[in-house]
C-alpha cells in the first residue's frame, strides 16, 4: 500500500521545481527529497570514554568494583571540561557504600591517574575520559591536560591525543 504525500510536501516539491527551472543556469534539475528529521535531546550529556587507555589502566592497576561504580556515577554528574564536584557523603548515600569507601576509591582513581587532583580541583583525566573534545579542554584547561599526559605517562600509558604544538 502506497502513502499519499501530503498536499503540502507536494506544493514544497512543485515550488523547488520552480525555483530551479527559472534560475539563468544551463543543465539538468536534480532532486533530493528527503524527510526533515526530528532532532533527538540526549538523555544525558555525552561522555567520551577513552577505551584503550582506560582498558589499560584498569588491567595494570585492578581497579576495584567500587572504585569503577563510583567512576560512573561521577561520570553523570562532571560538568564540561572535566571538572567534578564532589559531595562525598552524597555519593555515598547515592550508592549505597560507607563515606570511606568512597575516600579509598577516589585514592584508588588518583593514584591510577584517572583522577586528577589539581590546583583548580578535581579532574576526570581528559586523556581517559572527556565530556567534550580534548581540543576544547585543552583550550579551556591546558594545565589539566598536561597533568593528564604526565599522570599516563608516569603510569607508562601512551597519551591518546597531544595539542598541537605552538608556534614560536
Amino acid at each position: 500500500m502506497q502513502k499519499q504525500v501530503p498536499q503540502a510536501s507536494l506544493s514544497k516539491i512543485k515550488s523547488a521545481i520552480l525555483d530551479a527551472d527559472n534560475q539563468d543556469a544551463v543543465g539538468d534539475i536534480h532532486i533530493h527529497i528527503a524527510k526533515k528529521r526530528e532532532k533527538i535531546v540526549p538523555i544525558n550529556a555525552f561522555a567520551l570514554c577513552f577505551t584503550a587507555s582506560l582498558a589499560e589502566i584498569m588491567d595494570k592497576h585492578n581497579l576495584s568494583r567500587p572504585a569503577i561504580r563510583l567512576l560512573l556515577e561521577i561520570l553523570n554528574t562532571s560538568k564540561a571540561g572535566n571538572l567534578i564536584s564532589i559531595n562525598q557523603n552524597g555519593l555515598a548515600v547515592r550508592l549505597g557504600v560507607s563515606k570511606s569507601s568512597i575516600s579509598r576509591s577516589m585514592q584508588e582513581l588518583q593514584k591510577t591517574g584517572v583522577m586528577l587532583n589539581t590546583d583548580v580541583g578535581l579532574f576526570l583525566n581528559p586523556q581517559v575520559i572527556s565530556k567534550q573534545g580534548l581540543d576544547t579542554i585543552a583550550k579551556n584547561y591546558p594545565q589539566e591536560v598536561l597533568a593528564g599526559i604526565e599522570a599516563l605517562q608516569t603510569l607508562g600509558i601512551e597519551a591518546n591525543w597531544l595539542p598541537p604544538k605552538v608556534k614560536a
